[in-house]
């Protein structure tokens, strides 16, 4: 059984559309998260919800050697990590039951939001109707 997410996280190119085709199940993260469960998928600066992840899990910081040998699961490029551009984002977030919508849900985004958003109930609710076929 689906339910609706009423949290949306914001995730720049190219790391979201390697979550929505599947290559990419850990989103890096400076600080590790204690939220669980479904989600929202949003693509930054598009004003829509793109698709539905869950969040089950949250690792310790990873040194670069370790970012490097786990590529398979966040995509990020060795020469980005050993640059140190990405160095803040360490922390993987497990992600699980990733679905793409099929059409965008817009939502309103408030001010002050960076990394999570909260759905509206009617935003949700629309999103959940894609997830239940």
């Amino acid at each position: 059984m689906s339910y609706a997410p009423l949290k949306a996280l914001i995730i720049d190119e190219p790391w979201i559309s390697h979550i929505l085709d599947g290559s990419k199940t850990w989103e890096m993260r400076s600080k590790p998260t204690k939220i669980r469960g479904q989600f929202g998928l949003v693509k930054k600066g598009s004003g829509a919800i793109s698709g539905v992840a869950t969040l089950v899990g949250c690792g310790e910081p990873l040194p670069p050697d370790a970012m490097i040998r786990a590529f398979d699961k966040h995509r990020i490029p060795e020469q980005m990590i050993r640059s140190g551009l990405v160095a803040k984002w360490n922390c993987p977030w497990v992600l699980s039951n990733v679905r793409k919508l099929l059409r965008p849900v817009p939502y309103r985004h408030k001010s002050g939001a960076v990394t999570w958003v909260n759905l509206e109930p009617e935003v949700a609710a629309a999103v959940r109707a894609q997830l239940v076929f």
